[in-house]
């Protein structure tokens, strides 16, 4: 039974794939990417009693008429139950896109939190959106793995190889809104979350956005963070373009997206708060370097 429920993500994301592609032929319109583009994003954000300070971003490139590269990076300071601690990461996506059907590519990222020794999280997997109109449904599956953690041995399990699954629906009431219900699974941690983002009209290639999202975690920690982002390159455009024709949603670096290698990770250490097995507040058994 348990192996039959973690299947089902992945044949929904099969299936959105197949969805995404089976009308290409026909909608050989905008290229994949609408050449150099990028953003930056200024993120403050905290979980329990951790908080955390960062910046993100991206650059996407066009490979061709219908493929794209798009480059992540990241890096801040966390401050909470571990310590003060630097965390950073990189990752990579390749994909197929066209902007008025959807899109299929794979992802690959790496994040290390210092705090504990040291945290360092892999992750691979493959993503697909699928465009209708003023909405966008997302997913993704793969695996994530941090078994190389310094801490204890029951915590080095808890952060393991796992299954990894996700899907998001955003929704666009206004081209330069975007409202979005997500939820993810990594292994035992299960995560469900909602977000806005609100951009400003410009007739620049730059272009700022306002955004905040807001998690539950199992167990009942609750994630909350907010920034600015600024988008560039490219033709001036509203949101749902930006979205669509620049650079993909950031998913595997920091945590803001449904797939966090840095967000999995302090989530699965700091869960063991409601278990009463937490390495955040063992003064009498430090973690084993």
């Amino acid at each position: 039974m348990e192996v039959t429920i973690r299947l089902r993500p992945f044949h929904a994301l099969l299936t959105m794939a197949l969805l995404v592609a089976s009308p290409a032929a026909a909608q050989q319109t905008l290229p994949a990417v609408d050449g150099l583009s990028g953003k930056v994003m200024f993120i403050h954000g905290g979980t329990g009693g951790d908080n955390w300070t960062g910046l993100e971003g991206a650059v996407t490139l066009p490979l061709g008429q219908r493929f794209g590269l798009q480059l992540d990076g990241a890096a801040g300071g966390l401050d909470g139950s571990l310590g003060k601690s630097a965390f950073y990461g990189t990752g990579a996506h390749l994909f197929w896109r066209d902007p008025s059907t959807g899109m299929v590519g794979v992802e690959a990222g790496y994040a290390r939190l210092d705090a504990g020794g040291g945290i360092n999280t892999y992750s691979l997997g493959i993503e697909a959106e699928r465009y209708w109109n003023s909405i966008t449904l997302a997913g993704l599956v793969g695996l994530t793995d941090a078994s190389g953690a310094t801490y204890a041995t029951a915590l080095r399990h808890d952060l393991g190889t796992h299954f990894v699954a996700g899907a998001s629906f955003t929704w666009y009431p206004d081209d330069n809104l975007a409202l979005t219900a997500s939820g993810a699974v990594s292994g035992g941690h299960v995560v469900a979350g909602l977000g806005i983002e609100w951009a400003l009209t410009s007739t620049r290639s730059a272009q700022p956005s306002l955004f905040a999202r807001a998690a539950l975690h199992q167990g009942g920690d609750v994630t909350a963070l907010a920034g600015l982002s600024i988008y560039f390159g490219g033709q001036p455009k509203p949101l749902i373009r930006r979205h669509r024709e620049d650079d993909p949603t950031i998913g595997n670096v920091m945590g803001a997206g449904i797939k966090g290698g840095i967000g999995f990770t302090i989530g699965a250490i700091c869960k063991f708060r409601a278990h009463g097995d937490d390495p955040c507040h063992r003064r009498n058994h430090p973690p084993r370097l």
